[in-house]
């Protein structure tokens, strides 16, 4: 379902939405809700779109999204052929989901400064296994147990300071449900295709625009020259090549999408402020 704002229809008897994604691969479009969501990856690897930035994910990655904040996972080309269904568990919740005046008491402080940040996007790094065996089990719990280990679940999140905010910004500008479906399908092809050669005009044509109307449809949508996305987004990718695997940079580079290395290595310091060699060097020292 292609739509820009995705309306969720809450148990009006719960406190919070749970649910569980097994599949081939993660098909939902680009959305927004107005819930606070929490998504745990179990199993599955590609690019997080989130408002017009683009990152990796992998399995055993945990992340908080404010309501109103854009985004959809996209896994890369060839995913099936790993035979691994993506595997995800979701939990969506309201800012009220224990009444109006918690946020008004002094027990609720940290939680507060937690959901603040969330407006960024929130990636949790190391969490504990107890925590994400609560998370993977909260929905077997009833009663005040099933509430009790949410609580827990959030209090545990609302005080580790190994996070990442992921979105300084979100300049996205999505106003109608053809936007939502256009950008959708933009970012889809350019998930599935930046490690051979994108073409503009099939961007333009899978966007239904001509090539000219359609890079300043994309630049007026992201504030990003549709060039800039497609570098940003094999970039991310050679990180986590670099940092994941001991491919040759010439390798990374045109497993990447590059046919040229000097390229490759030029727009790898725009984004990274240092070369491939010095990124992985960096890594390794660590």
């Amino acid at each position: 379902m292609e739509i820009a704002y995705e309306k969720l229809y809450f148990d009006e008897n719960c406190v919070f939405h749970f649910q569980e994604f097994i599949l081939p691969r993660f098909a939902s479009p680009f959305h927004l809700h107005d819930e606070y969501e929490l998504i745990f990856i179990k199993k599955s690897h590609g690019k997080l779109y989130l408002g017009n930035n683009v990152l990796n994910f992998t399995d055993g990655d945990l992340f908080l999204f404010a309501p109103g904040l854009p985004h959809c996972f996209f896994n890369t080309s060839g995913y099936e052929l790993e035979n691994i269904p993506a595997h995800a568990i979701v939990i969506q919740f309201r800012k009220d989901f224990l009444g109006d005046n918690l946020f008004n008491k002094r027990e609720a402080s940290q939680l507060i400064r937690l959901l603040e940040k969330s407006k960024y996007g929130i990636q949790f790094f190391s969490p504990k296994k107890s925590i994400l065996k609560k998370f993977q089990r909260l929905n077997q719990k009833k009663n005040l147990k099933r509430l009790g280990d949410f609580l827990v679940i959030l209090d545990e999140l609302a005080t580790k300071r190994n996070i990442k905010l992921l979105s300084p910004e979100n300049t996205l500008n999505i106003c109608n449900i053809n936007d939502s479906r256009i950008i959708t399908n933009v970012y889809k092809y350019v998930a599935e295709n930046f490690q051979k050669e994108i073409s503009f005009d099939a961007a333009a044509s899978v966007a239904n625009m001509q090539r000219s109307a359609f890079c300043r449809y994309f630049k007026r949508k992201t504030k990003k020259k549709f060039s800039e996305f497609v570098n940003e987004t094999r970039i991310m990718h050679a990180r986590k090549l670099l940092a994941e695997s001991d491919k040759t940079i010439i390798e990374i580079a045109f497993e990447c999408g590059y046919e040229n290395t000097s390229y490759f290595n030029r727009q790898f310091k725009i984004y990274c402020d240092n070369s491939p060699t010095t990124f992985r060097e960096q890594l390794n020292h660590d």
